[in-house]
């Protein structure tokens, strides 16, 4: 199995699913790790949130079947997965990208520590992305899933 099936492999999977007229652009970055998967759908009826799933949590489950047959093509477990749908994952990481400068603004008007809501890794490992050279000893972010 390469890359080329595995692309086929998900096409098949959301086909059998429901998802008949769907399109899969596969974006590889061989020094970074990743694989993205962009699902665009013909969103008409509104049914791209059944595949996305509350909270993104049918998406996460497509990285984790996707990721596990990835590291059986590269031999290599440390590769990152990511599908999106319609642009919700993009979407979704400006949102927490924006609750970060806010959170960092208040810090810096306040000079006091603040606390974050539980939220997955995930979502913390984004927050954390957006101000990567500076001190994050400011910003606490709870590891509770919720």
């Amino acid at each position: 199995m390469d890359i080329i099936d595995l692309k086929n492999y998900f096409q098949n999977l959301l086909n059998l699913i429901g998802y008949q007229e769907v399109e899969i652009e596969v974006q590889e970055h061989p020094l970074e790790k990743t694989m993205n998967f962009l699902v665009k759908l013909n969103d008409d009826d509104n049914t791209s949130g059944i595949l996305i799933g509350k909270g993104g949590d049918n998406l996460w489950a497509f990285e984790l079947l996707l990721k596990t047959l990835l590291t059986q093509i590269k031999n290599d477990n440390s590769w990152r997965v990511s599908v999106d749908v319609n642009n919700y994952r993009a979407i979704y990481e400006e949102k927490l990208r924006e609750i970060a400068r806010k959170a960092a603004h208040q810090v810096v008007i306040t000079k006091k520590p603040l606390e974050l809501p539980p939220m997955p890794a995930k979502d913390r490992r984004i927050i954390r992305k957006t101000f990567p050279n500076y001190n994050q000893n400011w910003l606490f972010l709870n590891n509770l899933h919720n």
